[in-house]
């Protein structure tokens, strides 16, 4: 192989994105002729589908192959997303934090879900929900979700349009179940 002067940084990354380089460097830090500490480092770079093509890096792939195909929020077979933004929950216990995901509104329950992983943070059932009401008083827009099982803290930018679209799911949920009550009768 002959050593090559290339002309454009371009030709230069598309080389090694296509052919990939492997670093190795093995150092040992000693005092007095004692060794102390040994450091193994290896470095493969190159584009992914290089990487694959040479067997490096196949357990990613099939790992982030398979979370994308169940990214989905999972839904009841009769259940609709209304309304849908990123926002916080406030996690609970000793230590409290601030769990990202996108709140779902559904036509059953309200969720907040994480793609990754891809998991369900907090959910509840609308009939559960007992209120939900504004707390501005730190400069930021919060709401406390109180619902049968405890309360929850929630953050996000679309707290009027969250309030409004749960009021109007509860307030036709309340409607049907009144006309039930009433053809029953």
């Amino acid at each position: 192989m002959k050593p090559e002067r290339e002309s454009c940084l371009v030709e230069v990354l598309d080389r090694l994105l296509e052919k990939g380089a492997v670093l190795s460097a093995d150092l040992i830090i000693s005092v007095a002729g004692i060794p102390l500490i040994g450091l193994n480092l290896r470095a493969a770079l190159a584009s992914m589908e290089t990487m694959l093509k040479y067997g490096i890096m196949e357990d990613w792939d099939r790992s982030s192959r398979e979370s994308a195909q169940r990214e989905e929020l999972p839904l009841a077979e009769d259940e609709e997303v209304l309304f849908r933004a990123f926002g916080y929950l406030q996690s609970q216990g000793a230590l409290s934090s601030w769990l990202p995901g996108v709140w779902h509104l559904t036509s059953k329950r309200l969720i907040l879900w994480r793609r990754s992983p891809c998991e369900v943070v907090f959910e509840v059932p609308l009939r559960e929900i007992c209120l939900l009401e504004a707390d501005e008083s730190e400069g930021c827009s919060e709401l406390d979700l109180i619902y049968s099982g405890g309360s929850a803290r929630i953050r996000l930018t679309e707290t009027e349009e969250l309030r409004v679209a749960l009021d109007r799911v509860l307030r036709l949920r309340a409607e049907n179940y009144n006309d039930l009550m009433t053809t029953d009768a």
